[in-house]
């Protein structure tokens, strides 16, 4: 008896025009730990299916994160949130690296990331690579 391989998970450009090129930083509350000690990063996907796919990838990744969960519902803009949260040392380096992972399979040109306090940063691939290769 011959079997095919099953391939499970997401590949390159998979989740393309289907997760928000922003990201929210601290402005939810963590699960794991209190606010000082883990951080909370929010990514976007119009669709709850994608978004368990890219919530799934985060968690087998390369960075080191706490945990993640996919919101129950759309927010009032129809987006799924993907909450990740994550150590606060270091916290730059794990956005940058996230941002990296994510962008391998959304191909995303330029992100936003958007602060508790209100402001917001653009940051392109290119920032993100030569952050990473910095540190």
């Amino acid at each position: 008896m011959r079997f095919k391989q099953i391939n499970e998970g997401v590949e390159y450009g998979e989740l393309k025009s289907l997760i928000r090129p922003r990201l929210s930083v601290a402005e939810f509350e963590p699960k794991t730990g209190n606010e000082s000690d883990v951080v909370v990063l929010g990514f976007y996907s119009k669709d709850e299916y994608p978004a368990k796919d890219l919530a799934t990838f985060i968690e087998r990744g390369v960075t080191d994160i706490l945990d993640t969960e996919v919101s129950p519902a759309a927010d009032e803009d129809g987006y799924y949130m993907i909450f990740v949260e994550v150590e606060n040392e270091e916290l730059m380096d794990k956005v940058m690296s996230l941002l990296d992972d994510v962008n391998r399979l959304a191909e995303i040109d330029e992100w936003t990331i958007k602060f508790f306090e209100g402001r917001e940063i653009s940051v392109n691939a290119d920032d993100i690579n030569k952050w990473l290769k910095k540190n």
